[in-house]
């Protein structure tokens, strides 16, 4: 899959059902007041039919238009229809499709975009992702760079996987286990089942009933966040553990985040289940993060990574949701916020500069 296909340009957008449901989640979204259960009714929507994710990708970049072109008359009368409409959730389910359908025509000359880098394959057991065709309890599932997959375990629970990620699901007749082999992915446990679930990774064993939530591998760390229910965090054995080592055993809840770190204690902090989701519809979020943070994350999605200039110019901190899938665009933004400047030879990377540089 090409990191930077060929442009091409949208025409101007006729929405039907499925568009008009996708941009009502956008514009929901924008205004930040979605709950947790509406947050999982929107994964399960996205999960539900391949045309989902690509209407939602067409509505986030029809409101980042909006955003880059909000002096304009014509949007600006769109918008103040829209938060009028926001009085009735009737009204405003009626709405959301047809003022974003009419933001994208206002400036669809002037945009061109990239087509969609992600995969999203809701079915269960794709060929194209399991390493052995043997006993579906017990397979490998994996992503490449910039795709990402929803694969059906055996018992109705539901892995989704990020950007170059792999799994291997090892269900027994004692556990339903899961191996994070790899990235990310985040996890829908099926309600109602007597055999625990568990996922193992970097010698870490989360323990779950009836949650959904996100598991990461960064180096030999494990971030671990919640969306909903509670899960027991269990770091792997030690032998010959002091009196009074940290802590190795935690409990989360929905809005919980640990790290878990080889002889480190693990520690509960907040954090948002919106954000800890956002990945699953193509979104990253920086909230006031490093330059060079963002830009590790923005390159795990792409085989034309971003390059730092040196350590200056990626201190810089930056704020705001990105499509994971659009590296170019990203840059171009940081551009307009920071003291920064893109270069780019033949083949070669785009770097950041400082702007004096």
């Amino acid at each position: 899959m090409s990191a930077f296909p060929t442009p091409r340009p949208r025409a101007p957008w006729q929405p039907d059902a499925v568009h008009e449901s996708a941009a009502a989640w956008v514009l929901r979204q924008d205004q930040g007041d979605l709950s947790e259960a509406e947050q999982l009714r929107f994964a399960q929507w996205l999960a539900e039919d391949d045309r989902h994710a690509d209407a939602y990708d067409d509505a986030v970049w029809a409101l980042s238009v909006t955003a880059r072109h909000a002096g304009d008359s014509a949007l600006i009368e769109l918008r103040r229809t829209a938060l009028q409409a926001r009085g009735s959730r009737k009204r405003l389910w009626g709405w959301t499709g047809a003022v974003v359908a009419a933001a994208a025509a206002v400036v669809a000359t002037m945009i061109w975009t990239a087509a969609p880098q992600h995969t999203l394959i809701p079915t269960a057991q794709p060929p194209s992702l399991a390493s052995n065709a043997g006993d579906p309890a017990a397979r490998r599932y994996r992503t490449g760079i910039g795709e990402r997959a929803a694969i059906d375990l055996p018992d109705g629970s539901v892995a989704t996987l990020d950007t170059d990620s792999q799994i291997r699901v090892a269900y027994s007749t004692g556990e339903r286990a899961v191996h994070l082999l790899r990235g990310q992915a985040l996890f829908e446990v099926a309600h109602g089942q007597s055999r625990p679930f568990r996922v193992y990774a970097q010698g870490q064993e989360i323990t779950a009933i009836g949650t959904v939530f996100n598991v990461r591998l960064e180096g030999d760390r494990v971030r671990i966040a919640m969306v909903e229910g509670v899960v027991k965090v269990r770091a792997a054995s030690r032998a010959g553990a002091a009196p009074g080592a940290p802590r190795r055993e935690i409990t989360l809840t929905a809005g919980d985040g640990a790290v878990a770190a080889p002889a480190a204690p693990l520690e509960v902090k907040p954090v948002e289940p919106r954000d800890v989701t956002a990945w699953r519809g193509g979104q990253l979020v920086f909230n006031d993060v490093p330059l060079a943070e963002a830009v590790a994350e923005i390159n795990r999605y792409t085989t034309r990574p971003i390059a730092l200039a040196d350590a200056t110019v990626g201190a810089y901190r930056v704020s705001g949701v990105f499509k994971a899938n659009d590296p170019e665009a990203f840059a171009r933004a940081a551009t307009e916020v920071l003291p920064v400047r893109i270069t780019q030879e033949r083949d070669g990377p785009m770097t950041f500069h400082t702007s004096d540089e």
